[in-house]
């Protein structure tokens, strides 16, 4: 399902993050994807989800090749990808329940169904009382389970989560935990986890990746 072959990362300012990367998840895996603050998750699971290019290597997705490629354009209408961020990843000028069901709107979602999707979503994380605000007027810890409600509604095959407790005040800290539980005991499903350290998630029975930091260049003398 995902296939990562010799991948090099920069972080956005060109600082190598990491180099010689490679992956392969069958479909329906789980994979956490560990390390430090700095060391590339986000930027790894950007990658993956095809919103940036990497440096170097090549990047597939259910067989598609998305680097060297067209990133995401490579996989609309073939392969559904949901992707929690860490921070942000909501319209601004749009309420909640718009946010959560503008993905299954561009996938072409039946009025009807999308509605419903997204009721669903939203009632399960506790979000029906908020969900005709705007993401300003609501608290971070609900813009983050906005944001996990929307790729809830959408049910990806491919769902890559950057550090999903991330701003998630401690009473909802099980919702998403839960959640993710039973992303992981389906099998049709593919995840990545972005997290500096297990935690909560420690006792998953899951595959684990570790990212270590590439040490700075020496200046020359």
């Amino acid at each position: 399902m995902i296939q990562v072959d010799d991948l090099s990362l920069d972080a956005p300012d060109g600082r190598p993050l990491q180099q010689g990367l490679h992956l392969h998840l069958e479909p329906g895996g789980s994979l956490l994807l560990l390390g430090s603050g700095g060391c590339g998750k986000s930027q790894f699971l950007r990658v993956l989800a095809g919103t940036v290019p990497p440096r170097t290597g090549r990047v597939r997705i259910a067989g598609v090749q998305t680097w060297p490629g067209e990133g995401a354009l490579a996989l609309a209408g073939r392969v559904r990808t949901g992707f929690v961020f860490a921070q942000g990843g909501l319209l601004s000028n749009q309420t909640l329940r718009d946010n959560v069901a503008l993905p299954l709107r561009f996938a072409g979602t039946s009025p009807g169904e999308t509605r419903a999707r997204a009721e669903a979503a939203l009632e399960r994380f506790g979000l029906l009382s908020v969900a005709d605000l705007r993401p300003h007027a609501v608290s971070a810890s609900q813009r983050k389970l906005a944001n996990v409600a929307r790729v809830e509604a959408l049910q990806p095959e491919v769902l890559l989560v950057d550090d999903p407790l991330e701003g998630v005040e401690a009473g909802d800290h099980a919702r998403v935990i839960g959640w993710l539980r039973d992303w992981i005991q389906d099998a049709a499903r593919t995840l990545v986890v972005g997290l500096e350290e297990p935690g909560d998630f420690g006792d998953l029975p899951v595959r684990r990746l570790h990212l270590s930091p590439i040490a700075p260049a020496e200046e020359p003398r």
